[in-house]
């Protein structure tokens, strides 16, 4: 099934911003955007469609978005977007879900989608099959089939090789890549690791809910694995599954 996507934005930049991500997070195919700018507009728009999921910017060309209320009724997730962080609790008096700040940030719209998504359609995120890596000044189509975990450190994202323990710098983030492999054979640890199940080369229960990791190929030395303790449940019912 394909999301039926409005957002409400009289800005083009915005609006090409926001769907730009959106694509980037679950694939061109999954996904119909439509575009309105005005108040009027927006009414007529929802009147004669049906939407799975609506992005309401909230100073648009002819007033505030908060009039479109007085108008239609909205029963679909509704995440409002703006540069003004005062209007933050008349939109959410307005059933607004989410409030997404101008300019938008792609890890700030990936965790607030994860949120929306059990209120939405079931649609399978495009999982991605390579990454483009570079290792100096060479650049490298590395297949996800070839990476035992990607790790954050001193600022930059890495995908590091099965086998060769090459650690390759990826241009994105582990909150955007959660979406993009799969998650019965990927897991977030933590911040900084997204680990694959058969690199996980020991495991050391250290606290009630600390969990401590050897991966294969070894981390560098001085970097300590360790399974937080907000996801250790969740990590413990991974593995169980």
């Amino acid at each position: 099934m394909r999301w039926k996507i409005l957002i409400v934005e009289d800005e083009d930049w915005a609006f090409v911003g926001l769907k730009e991500m959106l694509t980037a997070l679950y694939g061109e195919s999954e996904l119909i955007f439509t575009n309105a700018k005005e108040v009027q507009e927006a009414v007529m728009t929802i009147n004669r469609n049906q939407f799975d999921l609506i992005f309401m910017d909230i100073h648009l060309m002819d007033g505030l978005s908060f009039e479109i209320f007085k108008q239609v009724s909205i029963d679909v997730p509704l995440i409002f977007t703006t540069a003004y962080e005062q209007y933050a609790l008349e939109a959410f008096q307005n059933k607004g879900y989410a409030y997404l700040l101008k300019p938008f940030d792609s890890d700030e719209l990936a965790e607030i989608m994860k949120r929306i998504e059990p209120l939405l359609p079931n649609v399978e995120p495009r999982l991605k099959q390579r990454f483009l890596v570079k290792y100096g000044n060479f650049l490298k189509s590395l297949a996800i089939a070839d990476i035992a975990y990607f790790m954050a450190e001193d600022k930059e994202l890495y995908a590091v090789e099965k086998g060769s323990g090459i650690a390759y710098i990826i241009e994105d983030t582990i909150t955007h890549l959660v979406s993009q492999v799969d998650p019965t054979v990927f897991f977030q640890i933590n911040r900084k690791f997204l680990v694959r199940i058969d690199a996980i080369q020991s495991m050391l229960k250290i606290s009630r809910n600390r969990i401590k990791l050897e991966l294969m190929p070894s981390t560098p030395e001085g970097i300590v694995v360790i399974v937080s303790e907000e996801r250790s449940p969740k990590f413990q019912k991974w593995l169980d599954q």
